[in-house]
């Protein structure tokens, strides 16, 4: 089964009113805001998009929403991993019903896996839901503590997964993600997902990055690419800094870097509400903070644009 993603794929928020419902209602302009700003896919209900803070329904209802707004060039890969491994079934089942891109599945992160033997189990269980629907293994030990070479994953798993594309690999073990690239002379699609990291993950042969910054930044990292491909290796560098002195604002305005990026994207016009507890949500003067800092940075003239 062949599926690749190429250039930037985006980890939306998970749009919520004031009460923290649902609001469904803004993800077709979020849509077109990615594609307007050059973002080739949107990968949903993962951490950036909250997805286990969310119920099983308003997953299914996610999935659907933005399904409903994908085209040729914006596809979707529905995050489907959970605790319960029923409800990822479930959640997998109905992403090939949709018609979802790809599905993408994190381990458990109560009762985790004790080696690679295990993780193969629980995603083969997962993929098997849909058999013909693209699977990527979520390999994020920042969140699950699971941190086994992924390479090995690969190895056991090729065997067992038919439906097995890639690996979203969030992590900055940048040795196992180039011979995860090179596995099996490069049969899987490795997307890399640390955006601070993107010029050394294209280095190491990053073809397709997902990333939460992705969703507001897009035309500063396109550009980093740009100067990259071309060999032009200062000015990538310089672009790569401005991002990781664009990460680094919101992780220190005193909430998570998540509900900092979050609450930003309304001041680009795509108003996303709150977080979910436990994440707490930045105060008046925090997010004045926040404008202030990324303004000194010019964030504002490299961001994602809105089109009338």
């Amino acid at each position: 089964m062949s599926t690749r993603f190429r250039g930037l794929v985006a980890a939306p928020f998970t749009p919520f009113h004031a009460d923290r419902s649902l609001n469904l209602d803004v993800i077709p302009a979020y849509a077109r805001f990615l594609r307007d700003n050059g973002v080739g896919a949107a990968f949903v209900c993962g951490t950036t998009g909250e997805g286990l803070s969310l119920t099983l329904e308003e997953r299914l209802r996610i999935a659907e929403r933005w399904v409903g707004c994908a085209d040729d060039r914006l596809r979707v890969i529905v995050h489907v991993g959970h605790t319960c491994l029923a409800d990822a079934r479930t959640l997998t089942a109905h992403a090939a019903k949709i018609g979802a891109s790809a599905v993408s599945a994190l381990t458990p992160c109560f009762f985790k896996p004790r080696n690679n033997a295990e993780v193969v189990n629980w995603c083969e269980a997962v993929a098997s839901a849909a058999p013909m629907l693209p699977f990527y293994y979520y390999n994020i030990p920042s969140m699950t503590g699971i941190d086994y070479p992924v390479v090995d994953f690969l190895a056991q798993a090729q065997s067992r997964i038919p439906s097995l594309a890639g690996v979203k690999y969030t992590h900055e073990n940048l040795p196992d993600y180039k011979a995860c690239v090179a596995f099996a002379q490069g049969r899987y699609d490795i997307l890399f997902g640390r955006d601070e990291l993107l010029l050394e993950g294209t280095d190491a042969g990053a073809l397709g990055a997902v990333g939460s910054t992705y969703n507001y930044a897009a035309p500063l990292y396109l550009r980093l690419l740009a100067a990259h491909a071309a060999g032009r290796a200062t000015e990538a560098r310089t672009l790569q800094d401005t991002a990781i002195k664009m990460i680094a604002i919101c992780n220190a305005i005193g909430v998570t870097h998540l509900a900092a990026s979050k609450a930003l994207m309304a001041m680009l016009g795509i108003d996303c509400g709150p977080v979910r507890l436990p994440l707490a949500q930045p105060e008046a003067t925090q997010l004045a903070t926040l404008r202030t800092r990324l303004n000194e940075i010019g964030f504002f003239d490299f961001a994602g644009r809105t089109n009338p």
